[in-house]
């Protein structure tokens, strides 16, 4: 019940830690950073323990840790793609043209000679030899670590 703009009476446990939750949340959007001491200070206010909010902080500061992004390497080799049915297309697309595309150019008549048609097949067959290679590599990190640190 509201009394002179105040709430009066009783809440249950369930209710009051989401009333504190949401008014921490509301409390943090305002600001960009929040002291852990001023935590601290609200929680004993709270009724808190001080234990039960170390705790906190330290659950809380490991699932940051573990949200971080994927290395350069990987967001590179991966770019563009948000899903491993993603990668795997690519993956299978550049197996598929490091076998076509160079048996193509050594067999094709054309005008150029034999030497630079050689040349030609084996700089794409290095090219997507690379591209097989390190793209396996990325979803290999991308199944260990998390698709999601590409985002």
């Amino acid at each position: 019940m509201r009394v002179d703009g105040e709430f009066r009476g009783t809440l249950s446990g369930d209710e009051a830690r989401e009333a504190l939750a949401r008014a921490t949340a509301l409390d943090a959007a305002q600001s960009d950073a929040v002291a852990v001491s001023r935590l601290r200070e609200a929680a004993v206010e709270a009724g808190i323990k001080v234990e039960a909010l170390d705790r906190a902080v330290a659950e809380v500061l490991e699932h940051s840790a573990n949200r971080e992004r994927a290395p350069r390497w990987v967001r590179l080799g991966l770019f563009g793609v948000v899903d491993r049915a993603g990668a795997m297309v690519f993956y299978w697309l550049f197996v598929v043209m490091s076998l076509v595309v160079p048996t193509y150019l050594l067999l094709a008549p054309g005008r150029a000679t034999f030497g630079q048609r050689l040349v030609a097949a084996v700089g794409i067959a290095v090219f997507t030899g690379y591209s097989v290679w390190s793209t396996a590599r990325a979803v290999r990190w991308a199944d260990r670590h998390g698709w999601d640190k590409l985002r």
